[in-house]
């Protein structure tokens, strides 16, 4: 694909290079150390491929265990090993007349026959502008049945502009952070500290990081060394005050510093307003937490009920919303955080029911007064409106049908529904009617197929004579 004469300068200028800075080939030494293996033999018997020590220890083939002398946790493998292979995608950061450059590479290192050997190989560059950014990949980079690789062994011979058989690249990579504070000076983020917080993580894709420091709030946050809330910058635009802009009070701040919190834990230190960094990550991945707070103390409720095994916050507060609608104490400690919540949820939904059909029933009764008007009947079938609950039920029991799911918007006058049966058999379900706005929307008979010709006419008439002129 056509490469911008301007977009091509800087890559040849990148290539022109004979050097990288001292400050990546310290990282890149940093980022080879643990593609290494410890060797086991016989009697355990350990060697590190990466500083050659010998030692002797209990190590488990494929676990990993620290070298004595060299520090580095690495990976164990058997002597009958012949070759192992480590790989990992490093960045660096480069500007080339004020042009911002990320320049992507594998680190590729082989085992065979007792040494490491290290292949360091640029397949990507990407050309970063203020609202933009454009991938070009190397002749090393290959794509094969779907899957990318890299031919480290081959020479390098040219550039390309990504295309959508690359699209699924999504690169990610640990970055160099060494450099990033004096390759961002003079822009627009020199001050955005965002050197920082790239010190601070392991496998990123970098332009979303690149982007979010552009945020206003990105550089205060990291100013205040709130590094995992940098990352939502977003979310704190609006305040003026500490209270404003976390919802916490500022006595909250050296908390939230010590242990970094990210927005999830925010939003529940907001909820339990505790410096409790244990109870936090318990609630942490519990959905509706805002909502289950408006009944119970988020600490009793974990401990009590939501730490069991199997234990469903979504049905905990099913169970507190039916537990307030039928009027149970509700400063009631037995209630709130019952031992079994299963068998508490249950019993509360048999009553719910009962309740809720005895409440239907009562706004059906009241809706009935001008509902029994459009009633309307020839010399073989009558139509009438569904006259309570049970009628409902049995009305979808005969039929095969779901009109029983619709009483509660029937009860609330959402939608209305009628029965058609034959005058010699008016306990035998027909055809299940429902009406909106005067005006027939679905008529079903036996397993929700439509009615006859004969039927849709009699329903016809009734909706002309009846219906359209209520």
């Amino acid at each position: 694909m056509y490469i911008r004469k301007s977009h091509q300068r800087l890559l040849d200028l990148c290539d022109n290079k004979t050097s990288f800075t001292k400050t990546f080939e310290r990282f890149i030494a940093e980022k080879e150390k643990p593609h290494n293996l410890i060797i086991k033999s016989k009697g355990n018997h350990l060697w590190c491929t990466f500083c050659h020590h010998n030692f002797v220890a209990q190590a488990k083939v494929n676990g990993e265990i620290k070298c004595p002398n060299c520090k580095q946790k690495l990976l164990v493998k058997s002597n009958r090993l012949t070759y192992y292979e480590f790989k990992d995608n490093v960045q660096f950061l480069d500007k080339v007349e004020n042009t911002l450059i990320l320049r992507t590479f594998e680190i590729c290192s082989c085992y065979s026959k007792n040494k490491v050997t290290h292949h360091l190989t640029e397949f990507m560059r990407t050309i970063i502008d203020d609202n933009k950014s454009t991938d070009y990949l190397s002749n090393h980079l290959n794509s094969f049945l779907g899957y990318l690789h890299i031919k480290y062994s081959i020479e390098f011979t040219h550039w390309r502009k990504s295309s959508s058989s690359y699209n699924c690249l999504g690169i990610t990579a640990m970055i160099c952070p060494y450099n990033i504070k004096s390759v961002l000076k003079g822009t627009k983020l020199e001050y955005s500290g965002l050197e920082k917080l790239i010190s601070r993580l392991d496998y990123i894709y970098f332009l979303d990081y690149y982007y979010i420091a552009h945020i206003p709030s990105f550089e205060i946050l990291i100013k205040m060394k709130l590094y995992q809330l940098s990352l939502d910058a977003n979310k704190f635009y609006k305040g003026t005050s500490f209270q404003n802009v976390f919802g916490v009070s500022k006595t909250f701040y050296q908390f939230m510093k010590r242990y970094d919190l990210n927005y999830k834990q925010l939003e529940v230190l907001r909820l339990i307003q505790k410096e409790d960094i244990t109870l936090i990550n318990n609630l942490v991945n519990i959905h509706d937490l805002d909502k289950l707070s408006e009944y119970v103390d988020l600490e009793e409720a974990y401990n009590k009920v939501l730490c069991k095994t199997n234990c469903s916050e979504y049905e905990y507060l099913d169970y507190l919303r039916m537990a307030k609608t039928l009027q149970y104490p509700m400063n009631n400690k037995r209630v709130l955080y019952p031992k079994n919540l299963k068998k508490a949820h249950d019993k509360v939904t048999k009553i719910y029911k009962v309740v809720q059909n005895e409440m239907i029933d009562k706004q059906i009764q009241e809706r009935l007064k001008e509902l029994n008007k459009m009633t309307y009947k020839n010399s073989k079938y009558v139509i009438y409106a569904a006259p309570s609950v049970a009628s409902l039920l049995d009305e979808s029991k005969q039929m095969n049908n779901c009109i029983k799911s619709y009483c509660e918007d029937y009860g609330l006058g959402y939608k209305d529904l009628y029965f058609m049966r034959k005058l010699d058999n008016p306990s035998k379900s027909l055809v299940s009617v429902e009406v909106r706005n005067n005006q027939i929307v679905q008529a079903r008979i036996y397993d929700n197929d439509p009615p006859n010709k004969e039927q849709w006419k009699f329903l016809n008439k009734w909706q002309s004579k009846v219906l359209s002129k209520a």
